[in-house]
């Protein structure tokens, strides 16, 4: 399996929302999307995990500013703009106007200290 990096994993802290941008051919055609693609990653309960960052309400981007995300007194990630609450284990909205919407998984890799894009 091939991947590409992100991060090294001791800078994704448990409970911390991070954005990433990746330019991949292969994932853009599994989202069905052009260009760069903006990722959401997080690390719940020791597990690296991340989504497309978009909202399934509009489709749009769930952060307040580049690299910066709500979040609620339970570490839940809020969306910026109406407010959808998603739950970080499985990334489902629990509150909002998506409710019981999910946002995109995208599979991540982690070994060796990396956290990597799994490509295919």
């Amino acid at each position: 399996m091939s991947s590409k990096f992100l991060c090294t994993s001791d800078t994704l802290a448990e409970g911390q929302y991070r954005e990433f941008r990746v330019s991949d051919p292969d994932l853009a055609i599994t989202v069905c999307h052009e260009g760069p693609i903006d990722l959401v990653v997080t690390r719940h309960q020791g597990m690296a995990k991340a989504w497309l960052n978009v909202c399934p309400h509009q489709g749009r981007s769930l952060n307040i500013a580049p690299d910066r995300f709500i979040t609620d007194d339970e570490n839940r990630l809020v969306c910026c703009v109406h407010g959808a609450v998603f739950e970080p284990s499985q990334g489902r909205c629990v509150s909002g106007p998506c409710l019981n919407a999910c946002l995109k998984t995208i599979h991540l890799i982690e070994s060796e200290g990396s956290v990597a894009l799994a490509t295919d």
